[in-house]
């Protein structure tokens, strides 16, 4: 079982006949989302997973940006054991500090080994109701705290808050205004021909995907489109360290490249060998200077000619030069005198 939550901490110093007292007012003013699973988990892979999952989902819902370690995404275990073949489940134990995918998936794993290991030894008494911590240095869980019952916990209810009523009304009127979710997308991208591998990353990232989704709509081939995002565009995105919308690079400019590779106007290598930025700067340099009118058309408000000037820029340099960072170039230079 799983538990997720998303919270900002901060602590605010009240005085009162000089003694001040430190409050915290951890998730105050914060909504709070909290999802429990079904113990329907049965390793730690799964539950990472799953984990992973509800982070796509919350990112592509926009409530939160899901970052663990960040804080904006918490995640508690809880393991039990039980022998095959019994229904009843074993003594529960709640594990936390777990601040990646990672983490969840060694912490369950440890804390399985941990107790079948005593249950096989007859120490089954020796699984108690407690939290643990979890060490990812140690790669173990030690002790935190016990606790016996549900009065530990200290639930109470709040006198001064409304209820919440949840009609059917209501629940079919958030289902009608979601988005495409993660897994729709995934079955919608398998339809389009794609692999596996190709589906997963276009929907794991809401921003990628809304790229990928605006260049096949211009026209350009899903399985092309898919290609380049995965090659040329991640590893620029990486190298630069930015993220597909601080690209300078459109969905549209992307279309009309791959359209012009397979209507054989430029080559099917193009970006694969000229990423030298002084060697693209000089053919945009160039470029721009031999074509005065079409330049004082763009910055008059043409910005559509900024496809002429990249034609002309991956004519010269015979269809090699890096699409993403010629855009990049282009886009400086365009703009520069505007």
């Amino acid at each position: 079982m799983l538990q997720f939550a998303s919270c900002t901490k901060f602590n605010h110093p009240l005085s009162y006949d000089g003694i001040t007292i430190e409050v915290d007012l951890n998730r105050a003013g914060v909504p709070l989302l909290e999802i429990v699973s079904e113990p329907d988990m049965r390793n730690g892979t799964e539950a990472a997973e799953y984990a992973a999952e509800l982070q796509r989902v919350v990112r592509y819902l926009g409530v939160s940006n899901g970052n663990m370690q960040e804080g904006s995404l918490r995640c508690d275990v809880n393991v039990s054991i039980r022998p095959i073949g019994q229904s009843e489940f074993g003594t529960k134990v709640e594990i936390k500090n777990l601040n990646s995918f990672g983490s969840i998936n060694r912490a369950i794993e440890f804390e399985i080994s941990r107790q079948v290991e005593l249950y096989s030894q007859g120490q089954s008494d020796l699984i108690v109701q407690e939290t643990r911590q979890w060490e990812e240095g140690a790669k173990r869980t030690v002790t935190m705290r016990k606790k016996e019952g549900l009065a530990d916990y200290r639930y109470f209810p709040e006198p001064d808050l409304p209820e919440v009523i949840l009609t059917k009304e209501y629940i079919e009127n958030i289902n009608n205004s979601l988005p495409e979710l993660p897994e729709l997308k995934r079955r919608r991208y398998e339809k389009l021909g794609l692999s596996m591998q190709d589906v997963i990353f276009l929907a794991n990232d809401t921003n990628v995907a809304e790229f990928f989704d605006a260049t096949i709509s211009k026209g350009a081939e899903a399985k092309q489109a898919a290609n380049w995002l995965m090659s040329d565009i991640a590893a620029y995105m990486k190298d630069e360290k930015v993220s597909i919308n601080e690209m300078k690079l459109t969905p549209e400019e992307l279309a009309e490249l791959i359209a012009s590779i397979k209507g054989g106007t430029i080559s099917g290598k193009i970006g694969k060998e000229i990423n030298d930025p002084v060697e693209i700067e000089k053919m945009v340099d160039q470029v721009i200077l031999e074509n005065p009118k079409q330049l004082k058309q763009y910055r008059d408000g043409r910005t559509k000619l900024q496809g002429y000037f990249t034609g002309q820029v991956m004519k010269m340099s015979k269809g090699k030069a890096n699409p993403v960072l010629l855009n990049k170039i282009l886009v400086e230079k365009l703009n520069a005198g505007s």
